[in-house]
């Protein structure tokens, strides 16, 4: 067996030289050597490359806006003209709107400050015109008329009181009579 297994591998031996020789003919003849030309390969990549880090560059985006208004159109410089006297004119309107407004609210104040005096006379009058020359007079004045009218406004809420409760009293005696009435 020993022999046996001897021959055996010599056998594998020689069948695996044989096999190399047929692969070193097989290799020698197949195998030539091709040149290929890697230039235009070598210029795509790079162009590739420039693309690749041109997308990876963060954008830049610069807008520049001029605005300019052509006067030399005689349309133009007219409309600009009236407008700017209609803002003008516009702006004038509500100044006096506001000094008239205004006088209203003193006229209103010197009304119900002669209300509050009762009665007035030529030389008061012209006091209290001249009173109202100085913003700390109308103040004091203003605090007074308040008070005055908030004082007669509880008090006619009183008289009002007072008149309800009489009727309610008046109500209540009929009732007590009429109770009596029916008890007898």
């Amino acid at each position: 067996m020993s022999n046996a297994s001897k021959m055996d591998v010599s056998t594998v031996y020689e069948m695996f030289e044989e096999i190399n020789k047929k692969l070193d003919k097989q290799s020698n003849n197949t195998i030539e050597q091709v040149q290929v030309d890697m230039t235009a390969v070598n210029i795509l990549t790079e162009q590739l490359e420039n693309v690749i880090e041109e997308v990876r560059k963060p954008a830049k985006f610069e807008y520049k806006y001029r605005h300019t208004i052509d006067i030399g159109s005689s349309r133009v410089f007219l409309s600009l003209v009236v407008m700017v006297l209609i803002i003008l004119g516009l702006s004038y309107a509500i100044g006096e709107q506001r000094r008239s407004i205004s006088q209203y609210k003193d006229n209103d104040l010197k009304y119900r400050y002669i209300k509050m005096q009762g009665q007035t006379n030529e030389e008061s009058l012209y006091r209290l015109e001249q009173q109202f020359k100085y913003g700390d007079s109308i103040k004091i004045i203003r605090i007074q008329v308040e008070k005055y009218e908030e004082l007669v406004k509880e008090q006619a809420e009183k008289i009002e009181r007072i008149k309800e409760n009489k009727e309610q009293n008046t109500k209540i005696q009929k009732e007590i009579d009429r109770l009596k009435q029916t008890r007898k």
